[in-house]
C-alpha cells in the first residue's frame, strides 16, 4: 500500500484484503493482494468506519479461501456529544464484504449531505485575515 491510516486486513479468497480508512491518496479504498503483499485498489468506498475492528470468522483458521465478512464489527467515534460534554463511543458497523451474501443496500455509494455540513467546515484562518487569501504567507 502507498498510504493510509487506520487500515484493517482479512483473508479473502486466496489472498488478503484491506480497507484503507483514512489519509493519503488511497484513503477510502478496499484493496486486494493475491500474494498478501502487493496490494491493488479493488474499490472506492464511502462512510468508512473509524478504526474498524471487523468480525472475520475465518481470520485465524489458515483458510485458503477467505470468505470475507458481513456484519462489520466495532468502530469508534471520538466526537460524540456536544459542547463540553464531548465523549467517545464504540459502535457496530455493518457491511457486505463477503463472498457468501449480496446486500444491494450496502452497495449504494451516493452519500449526500445538506449544504450546511460543508459550510460548517470553514476555511481556517484565511477568512479571519483582512487580506484574505494568502494571508498566511511570510513577508
Amino acid at each position: 500500500m502507498q498510504s493510509g491510516h487506520e487500515t484493517t486486513y482479512w483473508p479473502y479468497k486466496g489472498g488478503i484484503a484491506t480497507l484503507a480508512i483514512k489519509d493519503g491518496n488511497e484513503r477510502e479504498t478496499i484493496q486486494y493482494a493475491e500474494d498478501g503483499a502487493n496490494f491493488k485498489i479493488a474499490s472506492s468506498v464511502s462512510l468508512t468506519p473509524t478504526a474498524a475492528a471487523p468480525f472475520v470468522a475465518d481470520a485465524f483458521t489458515d483458510t485458503k479461501d477467505g470468505r470475507g465478512f458481513t456484519w462489520g464489527g466495532l468502530s469508534h467515534f471520538v466526537n460524540a456529544g456536544k459542547g463540553d460534554k464531548r465523549h467517545s463511543i464504540i459502535a457496530r458497523f455493518d457491511c457486505d464484504l463477503s463472498l457468501d451474501y449480496n446486500e444491494p443496500a450496502f452497495k449504494n455509494t451516493g452519500v449526500w449531505h445538506k449544504p450546511e455540513v460543508y459550510f460548517a467546515q470553514g476555511v481556517g484562518s484565511i477568512n479571519k485575515h483582512p487580506e484574505g487569501r494568502g494571508a498566511n504567507k511570510k513577508h
